[in-house]
């Protein structure tokens, strides 16, 4: 393996060094400055465009806006510009919104550099200058958004001709452009000034308004009365529903119903408790499912539950059910046994997913989970046909991160083409967790909503084998996930704790909507299960008891009475009176308000979470860096007045492979051409980029060198500066780095240990697996 030190990107070494130089000096290194809105420095700035306004907006200040074109197109209007660059820096770009703006009809900002697409407009390490969401950004303050210009376009250049133009909404799922991009139909936020700087934070004139985050009070309602709606329509719909079974499971939801039916059959409080009527609907949705899974032998593959609802009802049931399996049903046209034909169905549901597994986190705990409640429901009926309970419940300490994922299970090789990796065994070698040591899901670096959706599937594991070391992995999850909350207010003014979305590796959108405790609003979380099952937690159930304090748990509630999960919502029922009950935790999130300065750091995911003071920072240094090292951060710093969201350049190490990935000119997704605009021909600035592709571990077969995964673009070190602060990160498990250190930082205080660190010699040892966090004090 070559240990080689590279330093990744375009730069050369003479404008490394000028970097290195600059990045000492305490002064700002704005380059330039347009106010949009003032005609003197528009004029100054030869500002030419179509369709757009000025406005009056945030605190009185003046703004542009872009305005929808006639008729309306996906586009709206753009304005263009001349700004001054430093022709040997690395250069960053830097607009100002108001961040009370919201609306998503508001549409997207594009940015173009010299003709060129600056960046990507779907998810990818540079995506649009900005997008409008459902809610502010940073209510009653500006936002300021950061991305670099590639040092290609500014290289011995001392100008360059900006344009930020107006795009519509996007929904990404769609498979075509046209379904995927909306029209642009509303005129834009406001957007109030640009500046061009040298260093990643660009540093603020004391003069200029900011604003400041509002005060907040706690939401006044809604209250406990929505339990109790709740409850009525659980009961409502269970009713209709044992008065009325699904005959021949039709109608959707099959899969859902079979787990909610037998949960009901044993909630005592519920119309379904021990009534055989329900056992009839969990009968007539087993017979259905195993006539799909007969009459099509590539059913199983068609989602990740497979048979495992089934298994799941029958272990829920037992031995009640017992008696309905040796009548008679027609499976594909033939009359059998109930219990052969749904042993053949647990068993090719089994067969299927052990040799199709997946490998991002949220999606293996499905499948796995699935592959475990299958088999438990074949031990229960069919015990001959099933693999040991100890083998099942290794793919469930695979998935959970307990031990290595070790892929599909070995004899299919490579010759599945439609399972990841073709049914490969261990592809990415012995050693590949998909959980941290430090409890964060490993999906190509830092996740938001992604990274939550799993404490409902550990917490369903824990419950269904009652297994003690999967319990205490949802703790460790728990505990990682809390930093990750940062104070804002929501929709409408109150107090509430986010998800700090803004640096997801696997997310667009930000804030996400609603607020986030021991969970956000993602449709798995029904917020009260995981406090409930972790009851004697400190953490998780101060967590839980500070949503309701906040009074945000009962609005989430009261936006989920409508949804179709009728079993989340009949849990829930049970689960919020335990957790009311308990006693009170001292315990709060630590980003809180009052809360004692805090600092976390996983190397494995190269993410850092800081308390500091007012300050709250948050650091991705692997950002959607799939293919190679691309030396891209995403910035999230919260202080009283600003709200900052920067994408940044790092110093990098790297193991290197020897191989290198060359940026595509792509314009809308980095990790494939993605969907492009009909007759319109745009190319991407960043396009020629060489980034170094970092070596797999020796026993790793995937992915391939130039494909996306795990390992390609995860650096051995980062180093940035950022402000007043100075972060050196080591993601290796033997190596030590070198974080160096401006002149004049001696005596400082790491944050991550609490530790004092001498500096004086202008630079710091990083042993294995440490971040050093150094601030430089005022």
């Amino acid at each position: 393996m070559n240990y080689a030190r590279l330093t990744a990107g375009l730069m050369v070494a003479a404008m490394l060094a000028h970097i290195a130089a600059t990045s000492a000096a305490a002064v700002s290194q704005r380059t330039d400055e347009i106010v949009l809105g003032d005609s003197a420095s528009e004029q100054s700035h030869s500002l030419e465009g179509a369709q757009s306004e000025i406005i009056r907006g945030g605190l009185g200040e003046p703004a542009r806006r872009l305005l929808p074109l006639t008729p309306v197109s996906f586009d709206g209007g753009f304005i263009e510009f001349t700004m001054k660059v430093d022709p040997k820096a690395q250069n960053y770009v830097t607009a100002k919104f108001w961040g009370s703006d919201k609306g998503e009809d508001a549409g997207r900002l594009v940015l173009y550099v010299n003709g060129l697409q600056a960046g990507y407009r779907g998810e990818a390490d540079y995506d649009v200058l900005n997008q409008s969401e459902g809610e502010a950004q940073a209510p009653g303050r500006f936002f300021y958004a950061t991305f670099p210009l590639p040092p290609s376009i500014t290289q011995d250049k001392t100008t360059v001709r900006l344009k930020i133009a107006g795009l519509g909404k996007r929904y990404a799922y769609a498979p075509t452009f046209a379904g995927s991009q909306k029209g642009f139909n509303q005129p834009s936020r406001g957007i109030y000034r640009v500046y061009s700087h040298t260093e990643p934070r660009l540093t603020l004139d004391a003069s200029e308004k900011q604003g400041e985050l509002p005060a907040a009070k706690v939401r006044p309602s809604p209250g406990e009365e929505v339990i109790a709606e709740s409850k009525r329509i659980v009961l409502e719909r269970l009713t209709k529903l044992v008065q009325k079974p699904i005959v021949g499971g039709k109608g959707g939801g099959r899969d859902t119903r079979l787990v909610m039916c037998a949960e009901a059959y044993n909630t005592a409080w519920t119309p379904t408790y021990h009534d055989a009527r329900t056992i009839e609907q969990i009968v007539q949705d087993g017979d259905s499912l195993a006539d799909d899974f007969a009459k099509d032998p590539k059913f199983a593959g068609k989602d990740w539950h497979g048979a495992g609802p089934l298994g799941e009802a029958l272990m829920l049931t037992w031995p009640e059910i017992s008696h309905r399996l040796d009548e008679k049903t027609t499976v594909n046209g033939q009359s059998v046994h109930r219990r052969a034909a749904w042993a053949d169905t647990l068993r090719a549901s089994m067969d299927y997913w052990r040799n199709h597994r997946r490998d991002y986190t949220n999606q293996s705990m499905i499948v796995d989970r699935n592959i475990y409640t299958a088999n438990r429901g074949l031990l229960l009926i069919d015990p001959k046909r099933a693999i040991p309970e100890a083998q099942a419940l290794s793919y469930l300490y695979q998935a959970v991160g307990l031990e290595p994922w070790l892929g599909s299970d070995a004899g299919a090789g490579d010759t599945l083409p439609d399972a990841p990796g073709k049914g490969m065994h261990k592809p990415y070698g012995d050693h590949y967790y998909l959980v941290t040591r430090k409890g964060l899901t490993r999906e190509l670096g830092w996740v938001g909503a992604y990274g939550e959706t799993i404490h409902r599937f550990v917490h369903d594991m824990a419950k269904l084998t009652g297994d003690e070391k999967i319990r205490q992995q949802l703790i460790k999850i728990q505990h990682a996930r809390m930093p990750f909350r940062y104070p804002a207010v929501d929709s409408d003014g109150y107090r509430c704790m986010k998800l700090a979305s803004e640096i997801d590796n696997r997310g667009a959108h930000f804030p996400v909507s609603g607020s986030a405790y021991n969970a956000p609003y993602v449709r798995e979380a029904w917020w009260m299960d995981i406090p409930a099952l972790l009851s004697d937690d400190r953490v998780v159930v101060g967590a839980a008891q500070q949503g309701l304090e906040d009074n945000q748990y009962f609005l989430y509630l009261q936006s989920r009475l409508k949804d179709p999960d009728t079993l989340g919502l009949m849990r829930n029922i049970d689960q919020y009176a335990k957790v009311k009950a308990l006693p009170t935790s001292a315990y709060r999130l630590p980003m809180t308000d009052g809360q004692p300065d805090f600092a976390f750091s996983d190397e494995e995911s190269a993410v850092v979470a800081l308390k500091h003071g007012d300050t709250r920072l948050y650091i991705n240094f692997y950002f959607r860096a799939e293919r190679g090292v691309n030396s891209a951060a995403r910035v999230f710093e919260i202080t009283p007045s600003t709200t900052r969201l920067a994408t940044v350049r790092t110093q990098t190490e790297v193991i290197a492979s020897g191989e290198t990935y060359v940026r595509h000119d792509w314009i809308d997704w980095a990790r494939n051409k993605g969907k492009t605009p009909p007759d319109q021909e745009i190319h991407q600035a960043w396009a020629g980029e060489r980034m170094p592709i970092s070596a797999r571990p020796a026993d790793a077969k995937m992915p391939a060198y130039g494909d996306w995964g795990p390992f390609l673009g995860k650096a051995a070190f980062y180093q940035l500066q950022f402000g007043d602060y100075v972060i050196g990160l080591n993601t290796t498990e033997t190596n030590t780095y070198t974080l160096n250190v401006p002149g004049g930082w001696a005596g400082m205080i790491d944050r991550i240990s609490s530790k004092p660190i001498d500096a004086s010699s202008g630079s710091v040892s990083v042993p294995p697996m440490t971040t050093i966090i150094l601030h430089r004090a005022p």
